[in-house]
């Protein structure tokens, strides 16, 4: 329950880091906030949470079902390691076996992953190595627990004995290695991985904050900055409102103002609108 807690903290914390970081990334800090626009923070961070928690688990199901494979290949580096030492090579920890249960978890990997890669292949190749290194650590957190729990056993007996006085130390050092290890998990993909951009654009997306595709209707003196290209004719707009489509929407629902960007030739524009003067039309099936 303990680390239940600590990883739901975790993870509102880091969608929390995330969410200030996108911020940065389109260069909109949100300003007039009202008390209510910390609920929809919170949202947008655990939106973040949730999404990068399936992930890992995902990547980590991957990881597990690669095994087979993995497991042998490092056995074997070990066996040719002790052959060229002249002396058996002991693992420190061991490796955890294929688990059936991991197959969902791992197809949900894959779907991500596909849809990660469209933009940049190279992802594929970074983030099979992240679903290997992960089943490398999850090994460890699973062998250090044994232990950690067998040392905390040893230590709740009666009688006093040098292995009582060694597992005491034990324990200490088996509670960090897991706490340790469990906070390399956690960051590896955001870090390694290559995706982090497109996982808190998704983030953002899933909290209703980013709307790729999306139709606004804004009035004067806003409207002369759109081009006249991307107005919507045949869209029936309120008096004193003009329509446009192919609007991406980067920011909405903290602060004052919303952002936008849209295409103006090659050039690609951003702009802040006050939240009074426009109106958000999210596009659900595209129109004919």
């Amino acid at each position: 329950m303990k680390v239940t807690s600590a990883a739901l903290k975790f993870s509102i914390a880091l969608g929390g880091a995330c969410v200030i970081l996108y911020s940065i990334r389109i260069g909109h800090f949100p300003q007039g906030l009202a008390l209510g626009d910390g609920l929809l923070f919170l949202l947008a961070a655990g939106c973040f949470g949730f999404m990068y928690a399936i992930f890992v688990a995902g990547l980590i199901g991957l990881g597990s079902c690669l095994s087979p494979v993995t497991n042998r290949v490092l056995k074997f580096s070990s066996w040719i390691m002790t052959k060229l030492r002249g002396k058996k090579t002991e693992s420190l920890y061991e490796l955890e076996p294929f688990q059936w249960a991991a197959v969902p978890f791992a197809f949900l990997a894959l779907v991500m992953i596909g849809g990660l890669g469209q933009q940049d292949h190279s992802v594929y190749l970074k983030l099979l190595a992240v679903a290997v290194m992960l089943h490398f650590l999850y090994s460890v957190v699973i062998d250090t627990g044994r232990k950690l729990r067998a040392a905390e056993k040893l230590q709740g007996t009666v009688i006093e004995t040098p292995d009582k006085a060694k597992a005491s130390t034990d324990a200490d050092k088996y509670k960090n290695v897991y706490l340790i290890v469990c906070f390399l998990m956690v960051l590896m993909p955001l870090l390694l991985g290559g995706v982090s951009g497109q996982l808190v654009d998704g983030a953002m997306r899933l909290a209703n904050v980013r709307i790729d595709e999306a139709v606004i209707y804004t009035k004067a003196p806003y409207d002369a900055l759109l081009p006249d290209s991307l107005i919507a004719k045949d869209l029936k707009s309120p008096e004193g409102y003009k329509a446009y489509k192919g609007i991406s929407v980067r920011f909405k629902g903290f602060g004052s103002t919303t952002v936008i960007a849209f295409k103006d030739g090659v050039a690609t524009r951003q702009l802040e609108i006050p939240n009074d003067q426009i109106i958000v039309e999210k596009q659900t099936t595209k129109r004919t």
